[in-house]
């Protein structure tokens, strides 16, 4: 493997942009098709950064061999077909809960610890590679040419991400990028034949924005009700609703009165059933808004059922194109029908219209609840504030139907209850049907007016004791973990695979480094590692704030990402040009900057425009990552060995991924103090350095700015 005639600013250009598309495709793709993987957030990204920060550490005392080529090819294989032919080899089942088989949990297990094996080898190969050139060039020159690479890395998963390009696409970029980098031919071959496997493994998918997306057209034994075109839309390998027309009231009544229905009929009785109640029961339906509405069924029997004006909202554009062009009634083609493709939040904040209707209609597209997280999943729909804005939108009599799929014994329905409940200061209407296994939610100033037919009789309310909703906390934007529920000995599995992934692996590498001695202190060290976990916070924050804004997809996130290295970039411009020398300054701007973004909170309604509100919280978020990264670059000025200042951030970023799970003691808010407090840690790292080394004439950037973005779903 040779790099030939490239120059080493184009090696270290190459490298970084590999390092970080390749992070990003690894967490978007693996976090889809191997169902285990999605139990633990973080963990991709956490274990590229400490891979990557163990190859930045060895750089000068390993050469790269010419034997490690057919392992390279052996741990690529190992990764990369698991992942192509995951829904053959029922990977979407695995899961480490411990209601499983034993078999199915060690084969779970087998899978996180094969992934992370083969992630930790060749990030660590790459970070070794990008060490070997860092060392090369003067450290500032070095990182900027290092966040261009990353810069390039990033906008190009966010155009992937925008224009809903498969994953053969993604292996292609990446491949082309490992072939033209290493100059390698292996490469060359291995990419197409990778991308040949994928393109025959997904090419009936569609990639959106926000999800993997199939559709399943529903079996042929249901056409003398709905037809030939109604389906099944499962997302990320999981079912998410159904497609079906609206009966004419002869076919519905043959429907409603089958004796013995088949298993499928039996489903779509019941679906069909639910999904009428609203329009059967609320006093008016003229005005109706849909959220999360999907393919549109919703959509539909609103229509049916008069409603003389529909806004749907639908965040997720290729499911937007399914109302139109797949659905059997293509309900978005109405001219009553009003299509936002956008988040619901987004919509509520700055929508001015009233409704009679307001339905939360399943809104789960990325099939959330069944991921089995240990411990969260955020969620900013059915949180408080979400309730409260959606009371709002009522008119003088208007109501608000929430449903979802969970039964009387789940939590999460205690926990919606009580966010309901929290919102409009009065108990909600609460009906939970067995055989659906839903729940449904009706409040607002109308609700006083519902009386369920006698055909709804078999539903019955919730809770039926008071022992039925045990105490749990409502859901809210501070705290959005709808889904949390610790047992213990789930608990003890988590952080038992973290250790072993993440933290054991640190540990070692930060000691490897501080036994050796080497041409970085410990005041330095630590410098760059309270600085890497900072960011990490801090980062997560502003995702979190522009998901509140925009949406939780991967072309947001992507955005975010960009937006924190370009900050990077011109903070090492600026210090390049204009050596600080006041590093007590820029910390005291720093505390400014985590105090004001502490206190911003993002209005649930607000009559400024969506761009000035955009642009204010950009702003915000972004003064901390900027003295953040002022203050990286001056210290990075200083540096002996760039690599090893680089690895010790790395290391702090992926430590501040763990870091992160505090919020679920303290709330999402709280971990802007977090961060301030590791601010202060590095400040004092800081004073104690080496104050003897002269700054270098030119310049790098914040804390740990390459390959530590992550994207949350």
């Amino acid at each position: 493997m040779s790099f030939g005639a490239l120059s080493t600013g184009s090696r270290i250009f190459w490298i970084s942009f590999i390092l970080l598309f390749g992070e990003i495709m690894a967490v978007r793709w693996l976090g889809i098709e191997i169902f285990a993987i999605r139990a633990f957030p973080n963990l991709i990204i956490m274990a590229v950064l400490v891979a990557s920060s163990a190859g930045l550490a060895s750089a000068s005392r390993k050469e790269f061999s010419s034997k490690s080529v057919p392992l390279i090819v052996a741990a690529v294989f190992a990764l990369v077909l698991p992942v192509i032919f995951a829904v053959n080899l029922n990977f979407q089942t695995l899961s480490l809960k411990l209601d499983r088989t034993p078999a199915d949990f060690c084969m779970a297990l087998g899978v996180i610890c094969l992934v992370i094996i083969c992630l930790y080898f060749l990030f660590t190969h790459l970070g070794r590679a990008l060490g070997r050139e860092f060392d090369k060039l003067p450290p500032l020159k070095a990182y900027s040419i290092n966040l261009l690479g990353s810069v390039v890395g990033v906008l190009c998963f966010a155009l992937i991400s925008f224009f809903s390009v498969p994953p053969t696409i993604w292996v292609i970029i990446l491949g082309g990028a490992c072939a033209w980098a290493f100059r390698s031919r292996q490469a060359g071959f291995l990419t197409i034949l990778l991308a040949t496997c994928t393109y025959v493994m997904t090419h009936t998918s569609y990639w959106s924005p926000y999800s993997k997306l199939d559709v399943v057209p529903i079996a042929t034994d249901q056409q003398q009700f709905f037809g030939t075109d109604n389906y099944v839309l499962n997302s990320n390998n999981h079912y998410f609703h159904f497609a079906t027309k609206v009966l004419d009231p002869e076919k519905e009544k043959k429907l409603a009165d089958l004796t013995n229905p088949t298993p499928q009929q039996k489903i779509l009785k019941e679906y069909y059933r639910w999904l009428k109640i609203p329009f059967e029961t609320c006093p008016r339906h003229d005005s109706v808004l849909v959220l999360g509405a999907g393919s549109g069924n919703d959509v539909a029997f609103a229509l049916k059922s008069g409603a003389k004006s529909v806004h749907a909202v639908e965040i997720d554009p290729i499911i937007c194109t399914f109302g139109s062009k797949l659905h059997p009634n293509k309900p978005y083609l109405d001219e009553r029908v009003h299509l936002h493709n956008e988040d619901a939040r987004s919509f509520l904040r700055y929508s001015k219209e009233k409704f009679d209707l307001i339905e939360f209609a399943y809104l789960d597209p990325g099939s959330t609840l069944n991921s089995g997280s240990f411990l969260r999943v955020d969620n900013y729909v059915y949180t408080k504030e979400a309730m409260e804005s959606a009371l709002r939108h009522l008119n003088e009599n208007g109501v608000v139907c929430l449903t979802f799929a969970t039964g009387a014994q789940s939590g999460v329905t205690a926990r919606l209850y009580k966010t309901v409940e929290a919102a409009w200061g009065q108990k909600p209407i609460c009906y939970v049907d067995k055989d659906w296994d839903s729940v449904m939610f009706l409040f607002g100033p109308g609700s006083k007016d519902i009386n369920l037919p006698d055909q709804y009789l078999g539903l019955r309310k919730y809770p039926a004791t008071p022992e039925e909703l045990p105490d749990t906390a409502p859901s809210t934007d501070n705290w959005p973990f709808l889904y949390l529920q610790i047992e213990s000995a789930a608990l003890f599995i988590y952080i038992g695979v973290l250790f072993m992934a993440v933290i054991f692996p640190g540990i070692l590498l930060a000691a490897a480094g501080r036994s050796k001695g080497g041409p970085i202190n410990a005041m330095e060290w630590g410098n760059m590692f309270f600085l890497g976990q900072a960011f990490m916070l801090v980062e997560t924050k502003s995702i979190t704030e522009l998901s509140l804004l925009f949406g939780a997809t991967w072309f947001v996130s992507s955005i975010v990402i960009l937006v924190v290295l370009l900050l990077a970039y011109i903070a090492t411009l600026i210090v390049s040009r204009f050596p600080q020398k006041n590093m007590h300054l820029l910390y005291g701007l720093l505390v400014v900057a985590v105090v004001v973004q502490y206190v911003f909170n993002i209005p649930a309604d607000t009559d400024m425009s969506p761009a000035a509100v955009a642009a204010i919280s950009a702003l915000i978020n972004c003064l901390p990552i900027f003295f953040g990264s002022m203050i990286f670059s001056t210290c990075f000025a200083r540096a002996k060995s760039p690599a090893n200042y680089l690895s010790a951030n790395l290391l702090g970023v992926s430590i501040g991924g763990l870091v992160e799970n505090l919020c679920v003691v303290m709330g999402l808010k709280n971990l802007t103090l977090v961060a301030g407090g590791l601010y202060f840690l590095s400040y004092l790292c800081a004073l104690g350095m080496d104050k003897s080394v002269a700054p270098a004439p030119e310049s790098g950037a914040e804390s740990g700015a390459e390959s530590e973005d992550k994207s949350k779903n």
